[in-house]
């Protein structure tokens, strides 16, 4: 390659991230969009608990997470097909109107008419954190992609720990209706500012346009692996999360520890998301999760053979700082797994797949104690995460030994010419 024909490559580090056009907004946009879907189970709970029980409250909550994983696909799909603005505009306004419905119509509709808002309400925009990943990634250069996804980590996780917090405030200051209208608020708020938001619209001169486009059954068969890995860490995570209480009091410490335990967990995830995102990291997707994926699951085997809480809050922590690297990298499997034109639709069967895998942690969790005492079952979660695990991995390769990667490469969002990112 001559001199003439070399391109300088872009820095990787934060800042070069968000001086690119408009990408700051993206990542506001972002912090909204989540927020709301953070609150959300803390926020149901207390509605039924203020009109009803605390039983109508987990039903809620229980159905706006299912109406997540059933429409995150198919509304995820819309993202890939439809243009962006309009379809963001769509979403959070179904979003947002169903909250305000559920807060109207809470102390006196019928329970099936809440449960039905509230699915409404988790279908409705559970495509848009697919959507919004996959315009980040169309508008941001490949070899800042880890970078990018990485800052979007810690702001999720950042939303994450604070969201239950202003729920509660929120609900102590206030009601419960009130917390649900502020969430709307939030949930509209992006689609004021929907076209400052980076985004490549399809068009019929883009090399995307020209690709066959995938139907959203064939993007389920391609991304499966991944979404299977996916619901397989979620779960890990969910079922130590209900184990730990469980655990501690097993040993003789305060099942309270189990708060300060999982906040060390979540600082973890931050730390170790802008420490992933800060520079090149050498293997490929695969390779990196054959590393982590065992030692995330090791890390979470430590409360089982030990009875020092403080070892417990080690082991958390160092799960926190391998959790959100491998999610990072999970969401860059997937591009490279699937055609550009079928991104918003992978992100969303991820989003969807660890929403699964948390809830189904739940029923685990209870299945285990009810068989066995704490500490074995936090070695039988871990194992289940290994064998899961490696049947993701093995079905990744399998898909690259059947598929040929030119063709994913030929609709690649590195071919959309960066003129054709809007911003305005």
């Amino acid at each position: 390659m001559t001199g003439n024909n070399m391109t300088s490559t872009p820095s990787t580090g934060y800042r070069a991230v968000l001086q690119l056009p408009g990408h700051t907004t993206w990542y506001i946009a972002a912090m909204l969009v989540r927020a709301p879907v953070v609150m959300a189970p803390l926020a149901l709970v207390f509605i039924g608990h203020s009109t009803r029980s605390f039983a109508i409250g987990g039903l809620l909550a229980a159905a706006y997470a299912l109406g997540e994983a059933a429409g995150a696909p198919f509304m995820g799909r819309r993202f890939d097909t439809r243009p962006f603005v309009g379809e963001l505009r769509l979403a959070l306004g179904l979003e947002g109107t169903a909250f305000v419905a559920l807060a109207v119509s809470a102390a006196f509709a019928p329970v099936p008419v809440l449960i039905a808002l509230t699915f409404l309400a988790g279908a409705g925009a559970a495509g848009v954190s697919g959507g919004m990943r996959a315009q980040l990634s169309a508008t941001t250069p490949s070899a800042q992609r880890p970078t990018a996804l990485s800052l979007e980590s810690t702001l999720g996780q950042t939303v994450w720990a604070l969201a239950p917090s202003l729920v509660s405030l929120l609900y102590a200051i206030s009601s419960a209706q009130a917390v649900l209208v502020v969430m709307a608020v939030i949930t509209v708020a992006p689609a004021f500012f929907a076209r400052r938001i980076p985004h490549t619209d399809i068009t019929p001169g883009t090399k995307v346009a020209k690709a066959a486009p995938m139907r959203t059954i064939d993007v389920l068969r391609m991304a499966w692996p991944t979404a299977l890995l996916s619901a397989t860490v979620m779960s890990l995570i969910g079922t130590v999360d209900v184990l730990l209480p469980a655990r501690l009091d097993s040993v003789h410490a305060s099942a309270a520890w189990a708060g300060p335990v999982m906040a060390v967990f979540a600082g973890g995830s931050v730390i170790a998301a802008l420490l992933y995102g800060s520079r090149h990291w050498p293997g490929t997707p695969r390779s990196q999760t054959l590393v982590l994926l065992p030692a995330i699951s090791v890390a979470f085997a430590i409360p089982g053979v030990t009875s020092q809480p403080v070892l417990f809050a080690a082991a958390f922590a160092l799960g926190g700082l391998l959790y959100s690297p491998l999610m990072v990298i999970r969401n860059l499997a997937l591009q490279q797994a699937l055609p550009q034109t079928a991104w918003a639709t992978g992100f969303s069967t991820l989003y969807a797949a660890a929403g699964l895998g948390y809830g189904i942690a739940g029923i685990l969790s209870s299945v285990l104690l009810s068989v066995t005492d704490a500490g074995t079952a936090f070695l039988a979660c871990t194992a289940i995460t290994l064998v899961l695990g490696a049947a993701s991995l093995l079905g990744e390769r399998m898909h690259r030994t059947t598929t040929a990667p030119e063709q994913a490469d030929e609709v690649h969002g590195d071919d959309v010419p960066a003129e054709e990112a809007r911003n305005a």
